[in-house]
């Protein structure tokens, strides 16, 4: 009866359980090599975002666009990166 309440519901507490955990872990990590836990969030939640839509894109979408999506995931993240150090030297 109520079928369309279940749909996605999997998908979405693994989608968001896998954000939450790395951004968490990012944020230990981070602190744990005496920083403030704001870059490793940031890194924490970019890998974890990558890793999420890859396990999404796995089940509904072919191999292929699963990479591309992850590829496209992944070149966030030295740009990212690139943007960071340049407000640090400013």
């Amino acid at each position: 009866m109520l079928d369309w309440v279940n749909d996605g519901i999997i998908y979405g507490l693994i989608d968001n359980g896998v954000l939450a955990f790395s951004t968490l872990l990012g944020i230990d990590i981070d602190k744990y090599f005496k920083g403030s836990g704001i870059h490793g969030a940031i890194y924490g939640a970019l890998f974890g975002n990558t890793l999420s839509d890859f396990l999404g894109a796995i089940v509904d979408f072919p191999l292929e666009l699963a990479i591309n999506i992850t590829a496209g995931c992944l070149i966030v993240i030295p740009i990212v990166w690139f943007i960071l150090l340049f407000k640090k030297q400013s």
